[in-house]
């Protein structure tokens, strides 16, 4: 009875050793970051992962892209150093995700509620609302069409076919501001905002587009007279 036990103990050991040792040491490093979008209606992915390619944000996938590389350059030494040298490499090359190394999550607060002795407590938990997917090549992409209309919105506003709604109050005080409420042809000062009006130098109608670059700001007479031509 006691040998039985004793072999019992041994062959567990034996199992848990193989385990460990039969385990697979990779893990990929997957790039992870979050949208709030909470208490928002319709998020689309585009416009969110483009502000944080605006921001700033390729810095960081670049970064990443690096971690990326030297993990697979450590990956590889560690399988010629190893032993069991075709099990290690199967097992790396299931771990190799590439298609998905970027993962954008979005994220949602939502109430809810604990009752205890009759009386409910409110209490914030964050709920996965969406996930997705890019490999390094559709993000760099991204960039370099960001790039070349300067960064100034995401991709969709600037290629949306309705211009003029994208002529926010709030973008339409930062080119008052800028141009410091000045008619950009006349010279007219008009800081009450009275007859102040803002012009696609580009027309809308010819293609122009409603960022920064292609605003200003022209008194009502300037921008009657301009009517759709293309003024320096």
């Amino acid at each position: 009875m006691l040998i039985a036990l004793i072999v019992c103990i041994i062959i567990c050991i034996i199992l848990i050793l193989l385990r460990v040792i039969l385990k697979s040491p990779f893990s990929y490093p997957y790039f992870i970051y979050k949208f709030d979008v909470s208490r928002k209606r319709g998020p689309h992915i585009d416009d969110y992962l483009d502000t944080f390619l605006i921001s700033g944000g390729f810095v960081e996938i670049q970064n990443h892209q690096k971690i990326i590389e030297q993990w697979k350059l450590d990956s590889h030494k560690r399988i010629d150093q190893c032993v069991l040298k075709n099990y290690r490499r199967k097992q790396y090359e299931r771990a190799l995700d590439d298609n998905s190394t970027f993962l954008f999550l979005f994220m949602r607060s939502q109430t809810r509620y604990m009752q205890r002795n009759y009386v409910k407590t409110p209490y914030k938990v964050n709920v996965l609302d969406g996930c997705f997917k890019y490999d390094f090549d559709y993000i760099k992409d991204r960039y370099s069409q960001l790039k070349d209309i300067g960064f100034e919105c995401t991709l969709r506003m600037y290629h949306t076919k309705n211009q003029r709604k994208l002529a926010t109050r709030e973008l339409r005080e930062k080119i008052m501001e800028r141009d410091d409420y000045t008619c950009q042809l006349c010279g007219k000062y008009m800081p009450d905002e009275v007859g102040l009006q803002i012009d696609h130098i580009i027309p809308v109608s010819k293609g122009g587009k409603t960022v920064k670059s292609n605003l200003r700001v022209l008194c009502s007479k300037c921008n009657g007279s301009k009517s759709n031509k293309i003024l320096s």
